[in-house]
């Protein structure tokens, strides 16, 4: 389960701190959801993301679903936020919507109650600063991991 507190802090507190309307003038860049790192690191160079699934576990207010939504736009790819904060799925979903993403499916919820039959598999997951905040970090992992494709790759960082 996820700590109560935990999201409580998220409600009150969007993290990052985001203004949609900053979308019109910059697009912020996360290396670690680079698809061109993704491809190398994860998939040998072969992935050309036509058409590709990507989970974002825990996407806070955006930074990662805008940049691979952004990425994914003229490949057909569809991005898949999760996060249990309305709050700050409120502010991902604004600056979507300022740079007319329309291939983003907002979910609030939690990553663990995730199911490969509700959802799908997805062929990249990445999960920034999530697991480390569960009750159960290694249910969080097994969580995603159980919507992940067989050959598909994650990017996970977790905070000392």
């Amino acid at each position: 389960m996820y700590l109560d507190n935990v999201r409580q802090q998220y409600e009150q507190y969007p993290y990052p701190p985001r203004a949609p309307e900053d979308e019109r003038r910059r697009l912020l860049e996360v290396l670690m959801d680079r698809l061109a790192l993704i491809n190398f690191y994860c998939f040998q160079g072969k992935h050309t993301f036509e058409g590709a699934r990507v989970l974002v576990g825990g996407g806070g207010t955006g930074d990662s679903t805008i940049y691979l939504a952004e990425q994914l736009r003229e490949k057909q790819g569809e991005v898949v936020y999760v996060d249990i904060s309305s709050a700050s799925l409120e502010i991902a979903r604004e600056r979507a919507a300022v740079r007319k993403l329309d291939n983003i499916r907002f979910i609030h919820g939690s990553l663990l109650a995730l199911k490969a039959d509700e959802v799908g598999e997805f062929d990249y997951i990445s999960c920034t600063g999530v697991l480390h905040h569960l009750d159960d970090p290694l249910a969080g992992l097994r969580a995603l991991k159980s919507v992940l494709k067989p050959n598909g790759g994650m990017g996970l960082l977790l905070y000392a």
